[in-house]
Protein backbone atom coordinates (compact mmCIF):
# COMPACT_ATOMS: atom_id res chain seq x y z
CA UNK A 1 0.00 0.00 0.00
CA UNK A 2 2.87 2.39 1.02
CA UNK A 3 4.27 1.34 -2.53
CA UNK A 4 1.59 2.41 -4.46
CA UNK A 5 1.05 5.56 -2.67
CA UNK A 6 4.53 6.73 -3.25
CA UNK A 7 3.51 6.21 -6.79
CA UNK A 8 0.52 8.23 -7.18
CA UNK A 9 2.53 11.10 -5.07
CA UNK A 10 5.38 11.08 -7.21
CA UNK A 11 3.07 11.26 -10.08
CA UNK A 12 1.13 14.03 -8.97
CA UNK A 13 4.46 16.26 -8.51
CA UNK A 14 5.05 15.18 -11.85
CA UNK A 15 1.83 16.92 -13.29
CA UNK A 16 2.10 19.37 -10.70
CA UNK A 17 6.01 20.05 -12.54
CA UNK A 18 4.60 20.34 -15.51
CA UNK A 19 1.67 22.65 -15.50
CA UNK A 20 3.27 25.08 -12.82
CA UNK A 21 5.47 27.05 -15.91
CA UNK A 22 2.79 29.35 -18.19
CA UNK A 23 4.56 29.83 -21.25
CA UNK A 24 3.84 33.72 -23.00
CA UNK A 25 2.49 34.00 -25.94
CA UNK A 26 4.83 36.73 -28.54
CA UNK A 27 2.57 35.81 -31.51
CA UNK A 28 1.82 39.44 -31.51
CA UNK A 29 5.47 40.85 -31.46
CA UNK A 30 4.90 42.74 -28.48
CA UNK A 31 3.91 41.82 -24.84
CA UNK A 32 1.17 43.59 -23.40
CA UNK A 33 -0.07 43.68 -19.33
CA UNK A 34 -2.30 45.49 -17.42
CA UNK A 35 -1.86 46.15 -13.56
CA UNK A 36 -4.58 47.58 -10.93
CA UNK A 37 -4.29 50.56 -8.36
CA UNK A 38 -6.86 51.01 -5.67
CA UNK A 39 -9.92 52.88 -6.07
CA UNK A 40 -9.72 54.12 -2.56
CA UNK A 41 -6.89 56.29 -3.18
CA UNK A 42 -8.35 59.78 -3.53
CA UNK A 43 -5.61 60.51 -5.71
CA UNK A 44 -5.61 59.61 -9.69
CA UNK A 45 -1.91 60.73 -10.13
CA UNK A 46 -1.16 58.40 -7.13
CA UNK A 47 -3.54 55.79 -8.34
CA UNK A 48 -2.51 55.44 -11.51
CA UNK A 49 1.19 55.09 -10.37
CA UNK A 50 0.24 52.27 -8.03
CA UNK A 51 -1.02 50.73 -11.74
CA UNK A 52 1.70 51.34 -13.10
CA UNK A 53 4.02 49.35 -10.63
CA UNK A 54 1.59 46.43 -10.96
CA UNK A 55 1.99 46.67 -14.50
CA UNK A 56 5.49 46.54 -14.08
CA UNK A 57 5.41 43.60 -11.66
CA UNK A 58 3.43 41.61 -13.99
CA UNK A 59 5.68 42.21 -17.34
CA UNK A 60 8.27 40.94 -15.14
CA UNK A 61 6.36 37.37 -15.15
CA UNK A 62 5.45 37.43 -18.15
CA UNK A 63 8.67 38.56 -19.49
CA UNK A 64 10.12 35.72 -17.42
CA UNK A 65 7.76 33.07 -19.21
CA UNK A 66 9.14 33.71 -22.80
CA UNK A 67 10.58 30.80 -24.61
CA UNK A 68 14.47 31.66 -25.74
CA UNK A 69 14.37 27.97 -27.15
CA UNK A 70 13.46 24.57 -26.87
CA UNK A 71 15.34 24.54 -23.56
CA UNK A 72 15.87 28.11 -22.30
CA UNK A 73 13.75 30.51 -21.13
CA UNK A 74 13.87 34.14 -20.04
CA UNK A 75 13.47 32.78 -16.43
CA UNK A 76 16.35 30.52 -16.77
CA UNK A 77 18.44 33.43 -17.99
CA UNK A 78 17.12 35.75 -15.30
CA UNK A 79 18.16 33.29 -12.68
CA UNK A 80 22.00 32.29 -14.13
CA UNK A 81 22.50 36.11 -14.37
CA UNK A 82 22.18 39.34 -12.86
CA UNK A 83 23.33 41.40 -15.86
CA UNK A 84 20.50 40.07 -17.61
CA UNK A 85 17.94 40.89 -15.31
CA UNK A 86 19.41 44.35 -14.78
CA UNK A 87 18.36 44.45 -18.25
CA UNK A 88 15.26 43.31 -18.83
CA UNK A 89 14.40 45.45 -15.40
CA UNK A 90 15.49 48.41 -17.25
CA UNK A 91 13.27 47.92 -20.61
CA UNK A 92 10.10 47.51 -18.22
CA UNK A 93 10.82 50.78 -16.80
CA UNK A 94 11.03 52.18 -20.18
CA UNK A 95 8.01 49.76 -21.10
CA UNK A 96 5.41 52.21 -23.38
CA UNK A 97 2.45 53.24 -21.43
CA UNK A 98 -0.44 52.15 -24.60
CA UNK A 99 -3.72 53.15 -22.04
CA UNK A 100 -5.38 54.48 -18.76
CA UNK A 101 -8.93 54.20 -17.49
CA UNK A 102 -10.73 54.02 -13.91
CA UNK A 103 -13.66 51.59 -13.29
CA UNK A 104 -15.30 50.36 -10.42
CA UNK A 105 -12.60 48.29 -10.00
CA UNK A 106 -9.56 51.01 -9.85
CA UNK A 107 -7.40 53.05 -12.08
CA UNK A 108 -5.96 50.92 -14.75
CA UNK A 109 -2.70 51.26 -16.39
CA UNK A 110 -1.69 49.12 -19.94
CA UNK A 111 2.11 49.09 -20.57
CA UNK A 112 3.96 47.46 -23.57
CA UNK A 113 7.23 46.33 -25.00
CA UNK A 114 8.28 44.99 -27.84
CA UNK A 115 9.72 41.06 -28.11
CA UNK A 116 12.35 42.50 -31.20
CA UNK A 117 14.10 45.83 -31.64
CA UNK A 118 16.62 48.09 -30.14
CA UNK A 119 14.46 48.34 -26.80
CA UNK A 120 13.27 44.98 -26.71
CA UNK A 121 13.16 41.54 -25.00
CA UNK A 122 15.48 40.51 -27.56
CA UNK A 123 18.45 42.97 -26.75
CA UNK A 124 18.06 42.50 -23.04
CA UNK A 125 18.61 38.69 -23.22
CA UNK A 126 20.54 37.37 -26.45
CA UNK A 127 23.76 37.16 -25.72
CA UNK A 128 25.73 39.19 -28.37
CA UNK A 129 27.78 36.91 -30.37
CA UNK A 130 30.23 37.87 -33.19
CA UNK A 131 30.09 34.33 -34.94
CA UNK A 132 29.53 34.32 -38.81
CA UNK A 133 26.27 32.66 -39.32
CA UNK A 134 25.96 29.17 -40.49
CA UNK A 135 24.94 28.32 -44.16
CA UNK A 136 21.65 26.52 -44.90
CA UNK A 137 22.40 22.76 -45.52
CA UNK A 138 22.19 21.73 -48.99
CA UNK A 139 18.68 20.29 -50.26
CA UNK A 140 20.28 16.83 -50.56
CA UNK A 141 21.66 16.70 -47.06
CA UNK A 142 18.21 15.13 -46.24
CA UNK A 143 16.86 13.26 -49.79
CA UNK A 144 19.13 12.70 -52.63
CA UNK A 145 16.96 13.34 -55.27
CA UNK A 146 16.00 18.00 -55.02
CA UNK A 147 12.13 18.03 -55.58
CA UNK A 148 11.31 19.62 -59.08
CA UNK A 149 10.63 23.30 -57.91
CA UNK A 150 6.97 24.78 -58.31
CA UNK A 151 8.11 28.22 -57.29
CA UNK A 152 9.11 31.21 -56.72
CA UNK A 153 7.94 31.33 -53.09
CA UNK A 154 8.32 34.71 -51.71
CA UNK A 155 8.52 33.15 -47.94
CA UNK A 156 7.56 29.81 -45.72
CA UNK A 157 4.61 28.93 -43.73
CA UNK A 158 5.38 25.72 -41.55
CA UNK A 159 1.82 24.84 -40.47
CA UNK A 160 2.02 23.52 -36.91
CA UNK A 161 -1.97 23.69 -36.05
CA UNK A 162 -3.10 21.42 -33.39
CA UNK A 163 0.36 20.04 -32.38
CA UNK A 164 0.56 22.66 -29.27
CA UNK A 165 3.48 24.45 -30.88
CA UNK A 166 4.42 26.92 -28.30
CA UNK A 167 6.11 30.56 -29.38
CA UNK A 168 9.90 30.87 -29.17
CA UNK A 169 12.04 33.62 -29.94
CA UNK A 170 15.03 31.64 -31.18
CA UNK A 171 12.82 28.49 -32.29
CA UNK A 172 14.28 25.91 -34.98
CA UNK A 173 12.87 24.02 -37.83
CA UNK A 174 14.72 19.94 -37.37
CA UNK A 175 13.96 16.97 -38.79
CA UNK A 176 12.75 13.65 -37.85
CA UNK A 177 16.19 12.31 -37.10
CA UNK A 178 16.84 16.18 -35.51
CA UNK A 179 19.33 17.73 -37.82
CA UNK A 180 18.89 21.53 -38.34
CA UNK A 181 17.34 22.74 -41.62
CA UNK A 182 16.33 26.66 -40.35
CA UNK A 183 17.51 27.98 -37.11
CA UNK A 184 18.84 30.99 -35.17
CA UNK A 185 22.55 29.70 -36.25
CA UNK A 186 21.81 30.70 -39.87
CA UNK A 187 21.73 34.89 -38.32
CA UNK A 188 23.79 37.28 -37.10
CA UNK A 189 23.57 38.86 -33.79
CA UNK A 190 22.22 42.20 -34.91
CA UNK A 191 19.42 39.78 -37.14
CA UNK A 192 18.15 37.99 -34.67
CA UNK A 193 17.25 41.05 -32.04
CA UNK A 194 15.88 43.41 -34.31
CA UNK A 195 14.22 41.51 -36.27
CA UNK A 196 13.82 38.15 -35.67
CA UNK A 197 13.61 35.31 -38.42
CA UNK A 198 10.24 34.07 -37.12
CA UNK A 199 7.23 35.30 -36.54
CA UNK A 200 3.98 33.89 -35.60
CA UNK A 201 -0.06 33.71 -36.75
CA UNK A 202 -2.90 31.55 -35.11
CA UNK A 203 -4.35 30.84 -38.76
CA UNK A 204 -2.90 30.10 -41.67
CA UNK A 205 -4.90 32.61 -43.78
CA UNK A 206 -4.40 35.46 -41.50
CA UNK A 207 -1.07 37.14 -39.93
CA UNK A 208 1.18 35.56 -42.40
CA UNK A 209 2.09 38.52 -44.75
CA UNK A 210 5.68 38.28 -43.09
CA UNK A 211 6.13 35.62 -45.76
CA UNK A 212 4.58 37.87 -48.71
CA UNK A 213 2.26 37.03 -51.39
CA UNK A 214 3.24 33.69 -52.55
CA UNK A 215 4.30 31.59 -49.96
CA UNK A 216 5.32 27.71 -49.56
CA UNK A 217 3.28 26.03 -47.08
CA UNK A 218 4.20 22.64 -45.58
CA UNK A 219 2.69 20.87 -42.45
CA UNK A 220 4.77 19.78 -39.67
CA UNK A 221 5.20 16.47 -38.51
CA UNK A 222 5.14 17.00 -34.74
CA UNK A 223 7.07 19.77 -32.01
CA UNK A 224 10.02 19.00 -30.84
CA UNK A 225 11.03 20.81 -27.35
CA UNK A 226 7.52 22.59 -27.10
CA UNK A 227 8.83 25.38 -29.92
CA UNK A 228 10.32 23.19 -32.77
CA UNK A 229 8.58 22.28 -35.89
CA UNK A 230 9.53 19.08 -37.18
CA UNK A 231 9.19 18.03 -41.01
CA UNK A 232 9.68 15.61 -43.10
CA UNK A 233 12.94 14.54 -45.13
CA UNK A 234 11.10 15.71 -48.45
CA UNK A 235 10.20 19.47 -46.90
CA UNK A 236 12.89 19.77 -46.11
CA UNK A 237 15.03 19.36 -49.27
CA UNK A 238 11.80 21.39 -50.72
CA UNK A 239 12.15 24.05 -48.65
CA UNK A 240 15.81 24.49 -48.97
CA UNK A 241 15.68 24.06 -52.63
CA UNK A 242 12.81 26.70 -53.12
CA UNK A 243 14.98 28.92 -51.43
CA UNK A 244 18.11 28.64 -53.88
CA UNK A 245 15.58 31.10 -56.02
CA UNK A 246 14.60 33.35 -54.28
CA UNK A 247 16.48 33.42 -50.71
CA UNK A 248 13.56 33.96 -48.70
CA UNK A 249 14.66 32.21 -45.69
CA UNK A 250 17.97 34.46 -45.21
CA UNK A 251 15.20 37.32 -45.30
CA UNK A 252 13.53 35.78 -42.16
CA UNK A 253 10.31 35.72 -44.40
CA UNK A 254 8.83 32.27 -41.95
CA UNK A 255 5.72 32.21 -40.50
CA UNK A 256 4.94 29.23 -37.66
CA UNK A 257 1.28 28.90 -37.67
CA UNK A 258 -0.09 27.40 -33.86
Amino acid sequence: MKKVLSVIVALAMMLMGCTAFAATDITDGVIKVEGVGALQNPNPAAGYRAAKMDAMRNALEEAQGVYIDSETTVRDSVMASDVIKTRINGMIKGAKVVQRYKDADGYHVVIEFPVHGAQSLAAAVMPATATTPAPLPAATTFVPEIPVSTGPYTGLIVDCTGLGLETAMAPGVFTADNQLVYGKANFSYDQVVNKGYVGYARSIDSGVSRAGSNPLIVRAQSVQGFVNPVVSSTDAARILSENQITGFLGQGNVVFVK
